[in-house]
């Protein structure tokens, strides 16, 4: 494994053992062109893998070194599904190496459905949970410590709605008596590259959540008074819960 820390990682999910297998034995991984992230390339690939791998499930396990890339069809790669409803679109094929286990595996506190996660290969290593793994913008980063601080625990870029029209928003914290999605506005390219718009309020609100936005500025001029607001909303919620 490179000593590289700052090389760059793509977390990729492993919805099933058979893609697992195909990384593992056959070297290599697909992604959908039309589903990909904003940035593809990395040095490495890490595996989500789900709750089809049982006590393996919800976590990461394996990273693999990423060899090359190229854009092939779903028939180039499986050409045993010939008659597949997506077999002519267009995959991402990333070439890896052989999989190697991390020195510690990277849970899912709330055992979450997950979309890709750009990262580096020192914040793998150091990561306690999933939510470490993001590299966020300095005000997200000033917010998400300053939560932590004052006991919240909350989920960045926690999945809302369901597919395929889920959204990500940018932190999500359980109460005993709701769900509060805080949305973090105007945060310039940090937002873009991952090429996904914040959902709209009265789509969460449809769905039982309650929503608070900060701006740029609130997060950096007004930091206390951010972190109070979502304080007080958990309190009006009946305190943390579960999600």
């Amino acid at each position: 494994m490179s000593e590289d820390l700052d090389a760059a990682v793509l977390v990729a999910v492993l919805n099933n053992r058979r893609d697992f297998e195909i990384a593992r034995d056959q070297g290599w991984y697909r992604i959908p062109v039309k589903r990909a992230p904003g940035r593809v390339a990395a040095d490495y690939l890490a595996f989500y893998q789900t709750k089809a791998f049982g006590d393996e499930g919800w976590a990461v396990h394996y990273l693999a070194p990423v060899r090359r890339f190229r854009i092939v069809t779903r028939a180039e790669l499986l050409p045993d599904e010939p008659d597949h409803p997506r077999a002519g679109d267009a995959y991402y094929k990333v070439e890896i190496g052989p999989l190697q286990r991390l020195p510690r595996p990277i849970p899912s506190r709330s055992l979450r459905r997950i979309t890709f996660i750009p990262t580096t290969l020192g914040r793998l290593l150091a990561a306690q949970e999933i939510n470490d793994l993001w590299w966020r913008d300095d005000p997200q980063e000033r917010l998400w410590r300053a939560l932590r601080e004052a006991g919240l625990q909350a989920e960045y870029r926690y999945l809302a709605g369901e597919p395929p029209d889920e959204v990500p928003v940018d932190f999500a914290l359980f109460c005993q008596e709701g769900r509060i999605a805080v949305l973090c506005d105007d945060l310039g390219e940090g937002r873009r590259t991952l090429g996904e718009p914040p959902m709209p309020d009265y789509a969460l609100a449809a769905g039982g959540w309650r929503v608070l936005r900060f701006t740029r500025e609130d997060l950096t001029d007004r930091l206390p008074t951010c972190v109070g607001a979502v304080l007080a909303l958990v309190h009006q919620l009946g305190g943390p819960g579960t999600g």
